[in-house]
């Protein structure tokens, strides 16, 4: 019964969110841990999370920050959970403790422990994502779909920073480029890429054919890569034996050659999804 009623709570305090913000945001710094992590999830589900009330909703049991359905998650607050990492708080108490002059320049809820992140449309720069990736190299699944303003630089960041990264996911980043996903070699354990509609070439495929990763990769997609060609793709199949799913689906200068070395006897493929110009 208890429950049951903690929940009715949730979804009252979801339901008449705009209200409450407007009236009483400052009582959600108060609130248990646990209930902002639940809040978190409900609001975040919603689309209600934004640069004004994330402050008050941060907390350490939140793991997976999704923001997809969050269009007013900007470059402000990915800074502000970059403040939040144990080594920034450390760093600072240092340069408080030798230097009187320096204050905190945002306020600190929680110490955060984020293991995915996930953004969507959103008009994130290189700015706000570099300083949080370089907080958090504990990152396991990073996804940005169709964030356009991401470049190379970020995912240069990402590849120096998180090299425990599982998945990736830049499905519709329009800037990424072979520049960004060669600096990516060095991450050890990637199992997920995700490259639809990336301005890449086959230089892209070689550098994770000889990557660290190459061995672990089970899950490639390289839907409307226009510029990759059949030497690129059989070098990925050649060095990347692990693969299971394929997807090389609009992919114009692709031709049968490709589909032929699709061998069954090397890849174990379990979904594969591709269309050859005729």
């Amino acid at each position: 019964m208890v429950a049951r009623l903690g929940i009715l709570c949730d979804y009252t305090i979801v339901n008449h969110f705009d209200t409450i913000c407007s009236t009483q945001l400052s009582t959600f710094v108060a609130l248990p841990v646990n209930l902002k992590a639940r809040l978190f999830t409900l609001l975040s589900h919603r689309g209600l999370l934004t640069d004004d009330n994330l402050p008050c909703l941060l907390n350490c049991r939140t793991r997976t920050f999704d923001f997809r359905d969050c269009s007013n998650i900007t470059d402000r607050s990915l800074i502000l959970m970059a403040h939040c990492s144990l080594n920034a708080q450390i760093e600072r108490k240092r340069l408080q403790s030798t230097q009187n002059d320096i204050s905190p320049n945002v306020t600190i809820t929680s110490v955060l422990n984020p293991s995915v992140i996930h953004l969507r449309n959103s008009d994130i720069t290189d700015d706000g994502l570099i300083q949080f990736v370089q907080q958090y190299p504990s990152l396991r699944k990073i996804r940005l779909q169709n964030c356009s303003q991401i470049t190379d630089e970020s995912i240069l960041a990402i590849g120096a920073n998180c090299l425990r990264l599982m998945e990736l996911d830049l499905t519709g980043c329009i800037q990424i480029t072979d520049k960004g996903i060669d600096g990516l070699r060095n991450i050890t354990h990637l199992r997920s890429l995700a490259l639809t509609k990336t301005h890449i070439t086959d230089d892209s495929l070689i550098s994770i054919g000889q990557s660290a990763f190459h061995h672990t990769l089970n899950e490639i997609n390289l839907k409307m890569c226009i510029e990759i060609t059949d030497d690129g793709f059989i070098y990925l199949l050649q060095t990347c034996l692990n693969l299971k799913t394929i997807g090389f689906t609009q992919c114009p200068k692709l031709t049968e050659r490709s589909r032929q070395n699709l061998n069954s006897q090397t890849h174990q493929l379990s979904y594969l999804v591709w269309t050859i110009p005729v």
